[in-house]
């Protein structure tokens, strides 16, 4: 049995290589279908990490708060983000772990070699636990600083670059503004640029408190970063954050919200469906030219058996079954379409490969999307290659014999 499986198979291989005209045509269908699939399942996930990744960069449980402008809507002017807001929020919120402010405004930022015009932040000492954001060299200021107004400064990198040209920072002097010196202690891994291309390197922390001695503060903070014990917990940190805001801000039970509240998380979870979704499409596309691919198999497999039905013929009149004159076909099938499939699965990772570089994320694609990428072609060649193998095995001897 295994010496008849192995003489078929070559018998097959034989049969493809005596017509490579036909066995191209046939396997360049089922490969630009197989690789269409990979690389449509690629590039479906390269994307969906890519803006996955974008929203971890903003801290993976978070929340933001920011003053509601239309709050004047309703009558009224909405009250700014304070200290108090931080204080209520710090002391009531059981599944809150940390609250951190923000304000930020485009300042010059001037070093001894050069001006540069970047954002410049008052916060506190949280806001790089919030945002998962290591140092780099030196570190970070603390609540002392704070307290103190003490005039120090944390840098991106890119401000880094363009203050000192390449030599380390740490301990050098920068003026903010007019008239605000700072020593640089530290300065921040980079993390590169958001999908919006925003340069996220481009920042300079100095303690609120400095900033609004300083710089000044006139609507309070711009928002208000809070993050909670476990990812868990975020939709209850939210639900529990809105009561104290509220007394906080002395609203009476009729009055809408001065603020609004989101989550990245949240934002990424709509994301992510909506990738899923393009995903599926891209795929079922990719799908469809794989099912013309098969068509092709079956066309040229009829072709093949209207070329070789006199052969057919004689193999019938030697004592050749319909079966095995089925399996033969079928295996002439499974041949062509399992080598198209394979070039079409090293087709889609090249360009699956190719296209993550030009766009800057992760084009690895897994053995199982590829092995299955290769199953499911060949499953199609030999699916559409049946027809024309049951046609000849049905074909009458006689009748196969006459044929010119």
């Amino acid at each position: 049995m295994r010496r008849t499986r192995s003489e078929t198979v070559g018998r097959a291989v034989r049969t493809a290589i005596r017509n490579p005209g036909r066995s191209t045509l046939t396997m360049l269908g089922l490969a630009i279908g197989v690789g269409a699939f990979i690389a449509m399942v690629s590039f479906g996930t390269g994307a969906r990490t890519s803006v996955m990744q974008q929203f971890e960069i903003l801290g993976p449980r978070v929340v933001y708060i920011w003053t509601n402008m239309n709050r004047r809507t309703f009558g009224g002017s909405p009250k700014p983000l304070t200290d108090a807001d931080v204080e209520a929020l710090s002391r009531d919120a059981m599944t809150i772990e940390r609250v951190v402010p923000r304000i930020t405004e485009l300042q010059d930022v001037k070093s001894a070699q050069a001006t540069y015009a970047t954002p410049v932040t008052g916060t506190t000492p949280g806001f790089v636990e919030v945002r998962e954001w290591p140092m780099l060299t030196g570190g970070m200021f603390d609540e002392t600083d704070v307290r103190q107004r003490a005039k120090v400064a944390v840098i991106g990198t890119t401000v880094a670059r363009q203050l000192f040209a390449g030599a380390d920072p740490v301990g050098r002097t920068i003026t903010i503004g007019a008239n605000l010196p700072c020593r640089v202690i530290g300065v921040l891994i980079s993390k590169g640029e958001q999908t919006t291309g925003e340069d996220m390197d481009e920042i300079v922390l100095i303690p609120a408190t400095t900033y609004e001695a300083f710089l000044g503060m006139p609507i309070g903070y711009h928002e208000l970063i809070l993050q909670v014990r476990d990812i868990g917990l975020l939709e209850a940190g939210m639900l529990e954050a809105v009561p104290i805001m509220r007394r906080s801000h002395r609203l009476s039970e009729n009055d809408p919200d001065d603020f609004r509240m989101a989550s990245p998380a949240q934002a990424a979870r709509v994301a992510k469906f909506v990738s899923s979704i393009l995903t599926g499409l891209l795929m079922g596309i990719a799908a469809v030219s794989l099912l013309v691919g098969g068509i092709g198999v079956m066309n040229i497999q009829l072709v093949s058996v209207a070329e070789r039905t006199q052969e057919i013929g004689i193999r019938s009149a030697i004592g050749a079954s319909p079966r095995q004159i089925l399996v033969q076909f079928l295996s002439e099938a499974v041949v062509l379409s399992f080598t198209g499939s394979i070039v079409g699965v090293l087709l889609g990772w090249l360009t699956s490969i190719l296209v993550a570089q030009a766009m800057g994320w992760s084009g690895g694609l897994s053995w199982l999307t590829m092995l299955g990428g290769a199953a499911f072609g060949t499953s199609v060649g030999v699916a559409f290659g049946y027809l024309p193998a049951r046609r000849a095995a049905q074909l009458e001897p006689i009748e196969a014999l006459r044929h010119e």
